[in-house]
């Protein structure tokens, strides 16, 4: 295949992957409402509507330490989502060698766990604005108390989110490296045209189920939605983002959700997202990743620290031993 061809391709399979993504946060919200047996929003609403909707808002100077770099950071997002998504078109493979490997993948996707923390860190909105004097009502904050914006919340639960409570997902991530034997996506994919997807195997089921679970994590979506606490943070690190940056921050979570499905198809099926007929099966199975988050959703209350550290510690356990009994 042809240079030409091949960039051709890449950006074949970038339009479908944005395309498709602006559709998923809809079929999220509609499966969940049908499971709560509302009617719930169009389908094209969440995504397309919202994302439009966003770019011709009026844009205002949010109340952040460093504002620029602050609205930069959604766009900053998308780039790096974006790119792990070339990492995983097959003539990327070819091209890049080396570095299109399971490693840049997992780097990547930290990269775009710190930006929320970011995020976090650089957000003061209005809404959490000290009072200009003490406040020597009864019951009242005492004057000496410490004070802090709600959004320094949001920043110590999304380190906790970056240490510890992505591991489950990142370990399910090396379960069909250690089958193939090899680190580089094309070894992966090419292992599994020989042996079969690595889904049908005891390590590939369990690693599924770990992979869903902490899909869920790296999504923020319920019932993990630990990022945004909505009854103490509001929504934690993107309550000051509006206009063109709130947009971009809708596309590239979308398109963290059709990444996120192409991974685990590249990875678990060896089908990776190629431009043509093929590129029906990671769509296949980001519609099916985005229902039964919505249907999880549904059904799960928000977690609290008794119950998201347990799950953590579980599911991570669980991963390990299926990295044991791939290895052997």
């Amino acid at each position: 295949m042809d240079l030409v061809t091949s960039i051709g391709y890449v950006i074949g399979a970038f339009i479908i992957a944005m395309i498709v993504c602006l559709w998923l946060p809809g079929i999220e919200k509609k499966t969940e409402a049908r499971v709560e047996q509302r009617l719930g929003p169009q389908l094209s609403s969440p995504g397309i509507y919202a994302t439009l909707k966003f770019f011709y808002k009026q844009a205002l100077k949010p109340s952040a330490v460093m504002p620029r770099v602050y609205n930069a950071l959604p766009v900053i997002t998308l780039i790096v989502v974006a790119v792990i998504f070339l990492l995983l078109i097959p003539q990327v493979m070819v091209a890049w060698g080396p570095f299109a490997s399971l490693v840049a993948v997992v780097g990547l996707l930290k990269v775009e766990e710190v930006m929320y923390l970011f995020m976090s860190s650089f957000s003061q909105s209005l809404l959490s604005k000290t009072m200009p004097f003490p406040d020597h009502a009864k019951g009242g904050k005492h004057i000496d108390a410490k004070q802090s914006f709600l959004e320094q919340i949001s920043a110590n639960r999304s380190l906790k989110l970056i240490s510890y409570g992505s591991l489950p997902f990142y370990i399910a991530l090396f379960i069909p490296a250690i089958m193939a034997r090899s680190i580089n996506l094309l070894d992966i994919v090419v292992y599994q045209q020989v042996a079969g997807p690595i889904l049908f195997t005891l390590p590939g089921i369990i690693g599924t189920i770990v992979f869903f679970i902490g899909f869920l994590i790296i999504l923020n979506s319920n019932p993990f939605a630990y990022l945004e606490g909505h009854s103490d943070v509001i929504q934690g690190p993107i309550l000051e983002y509006m206009s063109k940056s709130r947009a971009i921050y809708v596309m590239s979570h979308a398109l963290l959700i059709f990444v996120g499905a192409c991974i685990y198809s590249t990875l678990f099926l060896g089908m990776p997202p190629v431009f043509g007929i093929s590129m029906i099966v990671p769509i296949i199975v980001s519609i099916i990743l985005t229902m039964a988050a919505a249907v999880v959703a549904a059904f799960s209350p928000l977690f609290t620290n008794r119950e998201f550290y347990p799950t953590v510690i579980s599911t991570s356990m669980i991963s390990v031993v299926v990295v044991i009994v791939a290895f052997l």
